[in-house]
């Protein structure tokens, strides 16, 4: 019996062990699997740290190492060649390893987004010099050529007749949209030597004046108390919407999502209304606020503040903070001229014309709370100015009295404006101006029972030192004088100058502006310099990594020799002169000065196609009179691939620090892909000098020296900064 027992005990457990033992050794097999994975996430995980940290340009060193309880993950970065990255992530979990490899490559991408950056010393051009590209200046912008245009005189360019009756109109795009009594004349001045008018759309409830947002255009109807929206989606015929319900709806302006009226009549016969536009075919006026006086006129809006000028009693200027769009609040009213009838804001100035005294009345409006009256021009001198319209340094005006008139100030000095033109107007009375692009100025003259022309004028301008593109002087002194923009103008102060689109500024004079202005503007941020020290030293540190020359010294290239250069350290003056030519196979780190004249060439090799190669002048012990390029006769330098240059860097520190030693100093008919690049010092180009771009502490252009910017600059062989960053060459698991 025992036997049989233990028999079969034996039996069971010899059983049980085989069904046991492969289930025990595939929880093994799927434990050590899982574990695998692990590691293989681990590892990917500490090489896509390491990859995003060189990316991005963050503290990254040699070897780093990711820990995850008892896992870890260990990541070297190493450089194979100069210009790539190879990074190696181990992951290792519970003794089972896997291995991610990555393999980068400096990667194509804007390093420098203007064709001239300067620092705090600024540009200056002189003579015939000029820019095509954009600038970003630290400091002032300064042309020294003579402007002209006709901006007190512009030209009369053609007429078209809109219906009778007209009172307001509005610009969107390549139309006019003029609102009459009882239709919208729609105007295409695509060609503003021929305007036509597109289409007519009749309403009637006499209307008054017209606003344009978000695709639609808002109408007044004073008999029939109601505001009118209409589609722009086909801008040559305007289609009704809807209307809301506004008793004796008269001006109108709309910003975003609303629409402001002023009423003089029904039961608030004096109020600002503000309507939610948001959904035109559902408006609702969400707030009504009576005005001071009883009888609201003009209306004006200018960044975060509303301005309404009223008659009735005592004539004010009242001034509503706009915070809550829906809900405009009253901060200040001010006593102004007797009947006021028309108003327009620039900058710190509102300008507003009285009937009472016949002239324009200026108010210094910086202080919202607290404005100020800061006097008028003559009596008689403007006798109903009904339009007002300012374009930089100019105001136009649509005047309506016995004498019709289309009036010209300067505005340069807001407290002592100056008559510079009266034009008489023959076939209507002047009621309306607005302007827009290319220096067009539309004024709109009104026959009550006959057609009201619309007549187009046009300013125009020329001279001064020309940048094709925009040019930027930042920061709260940026000025910009003697400057003519085929883009726009940005600075805190503009002066002499003439743009062919907009300007941003907060004080102007003398400035002709074809676009639009926008006074009070914010001042541009500060830019930092795209290359920085930290990154010039890494790059030394690779030239001086691939060798040092010590003799001879200078060292020379000359005569019609060639060599080949990089990486390298040369522990002395470089030289180059007469036909020698230069091949960059890596950075040069000269320490001391560079000199290349006569007519050598410079140029990258097919070894590092796509590449743009740097020669640095750089002697740490003497950055004032020592560490500078210069660069003569007729110089050439070529590129290997696209997106390949010729980098010049001085770290000559003269200008920074109030001396007159030039980092850089380049003239004659220097041609080719070439940058040119100095942090703290001054560059100098002079003749026909040309280069693709330059940045430099201040940088002066004379002569016909040109900056000739290539869009995708540049694809650099530096290993940081301002590469554009890394891109994978390849990735997988390694061993």
């Amino acid at each position: 019996m025992l036997t049989s027992v233990v028999f079969f005990l034996f039996v069971s457990l010899t059983i049980i062990a085989g069904l046991v033992g492969p289930t025990v050794r595939e929880f093994q097999n799927s434990n050590s699997g899982l574990n695998s994975k692990k590691s293989y996430f681990l590892a990917e995980s500490g090489s896509e740290d390491a990859f995003y940290r060189v990316k991005n340009n963050l503290a990254v060193s040699s070897s780093e190492t990711i820990t995850l309880g008892s896992n870890s993950a260990t990541t070297t970065i190493t450089s194979p060649t100069s210009g790539t990255k190879q990074i190696s992530s181990l992951g290792d979990v519970s003794g089972l390893q896997r291995k991610i490899n990555m393999a980068l490559s400096a990667g194509a991408g804007t390093s420098f987004n203007y064709g001239v950056q300067v620092g705090d010393g600024g540009l200056v051009l002189e003579n015939s010099s000029s820019v095509i590209g954009n600038v970003y200046s630290n400091g002032p912008v300064v042309g020294t050529a003579s402007m002209s245009s006709n901006a007190n005189n512009p030209t009369f360019v053609s007429s078209v007749n809109v219906g009778p009756t007209a009172y307001r109109l509005v610009q969107g795009g390549s139309y006019l949209y003029v609102v009459n009594e009882n239709t919208i004349q729609t105007v295409n001045i695509s060609n503003p030597a021929s305007p036509s008018v597109s289409s007519t759309v009749t309403n009637g409830g006499q209307q008054k004046d017209i606003a344009l947002t978000n695709g639609h255009i808002f109408v007044t109807a004073t008999n029939d108390n109601v505001v009118r929206a209409f589609s722009l989606s086909n801008p040559t015929t305007p289609s009704y919407v809807a209307n809301v319900s506004v008793a004796g709806a008269n001006q109108i302006k709309a910003l975003g999502s609303y629409a402001y009226v002023l009423t003089t009549a029904g039961p608030n016969p004096h109020s600002l209304k503000t309507i939610n536009v948001s959904n035109p075919s559902m408006m609702t006026v969400v707030s009504s606020v009576n005005t001071v006086s009883s009888f609201p006129v003009g209306i004006a809006i200018q960044g975060a503040y509303l301005y309404v000028i009223s008659q009735g009693g005592t004539s004010k200027l009242e001034i509503y903070s706009l915070a809550n769009p829906a809900s405009p609040t009253l901060v200040s009213a001010t006593n102004i001229g007797v009947n006021p009838i028309a108003i327009t804001i620039t900058g710190s100035y509102a300008y507003i014309d009285v009937y009472g005294c016949g002239c324009i009345q200026v108010v210094n409006i910086s202080n919202p709370v607290a404005p100020t009256i800061m006097g008028n021009t003559p009596v008689n001198s403007v006798n109903n100015g009904y339009g007002l319209y300012v374009a930089g340094s100019y105001m136009y005006v649509a005047v309506n009295y016995s004498s019709n008139q289309f009036q010209i100030w300067d505005i340069s000095n807001p407290t002592a404006m100056v008559s510079v033109n009266t034009i008489n107007i023959s076939g209507g009375a002047p009621v309306a101006v607005v302007g827009g692009q290319s220096g067009y100025i539309y004024l709109l003259t009104q026959n009550n029972n006959a057609n009201s022309p619309l007549r187009i004028y046009r300013v125009t301008g020329s001279g001064g030192n020309t940048i094709t593109g925009d040019v930027v002087s930042a920061g709260g002194s940026g000025s910009i004088t003697k400057i003519h923009a085929t883009n726009s103008l940005y600075a805190k102060t503009i002066s002499n100058s003439l743009t062919d689109k907009d300007a941003y500024y907060k004080n102007i004079s003398n400035t002709t502006v074809l676009g639009l202005s926008y006074p009070d503007s914010v001042d541009q941020p500060l830019a930092t310099m795209p290359v920085t020290d930290s990154d010039i030293a890494e790059w030394e540190a690779e030239a001086l990594a691939g060798g040092v020359i010590n003799s001879p010294c200078p060292y020379t290239i000359s005569g019609s020799s060639s060599v080949t250069l990089g990486p390298v350290k040369i522990n002395c003056d470089l030289e180059m002169s007469n036909t020698a030519s230069l091949t960059l196979t890596g950075n040069v780190w000269v320490k001391g000065n560079v000199t290349l004249s006569n007519s050598g060439t410079i140029q990258i090799g097919s070894g590092i196609s796509g590449k743009t190669v740097g020669i640095i002048a750089d002697n740490p012990t003497n950055r004032t009179s020592s560490s500078k390029i210069n660069i003569s006769n007729s110089s050439s330098y070529l590129g290997s691939g696209t997106n390949s240059y010729v980098m010049l860097i001085s770290q000559n520190n003269s200008a920074e620090i109030g001396g007159s030693e030039k980092a850089i100093e380049a003239s004659n008919s220097m041609t080719g892909k070439i940058l040119l690049y100095a942090p703290h010092g001054e560059i100098l180009l002079q003749n026909s000098a040309s280069v693709k771009e330059v940045t430099g502490w201040k940088i002066r252009l004379k002569n016909s020296a040109q900056v000739i910017y290539e869009t995708g600059l540049a694809n650099l062989l530096f290993t940081s900064g301002p590469s554009g960053g890394y891109t994978f060459d390849g990735w997988g698991e390694g061993q």
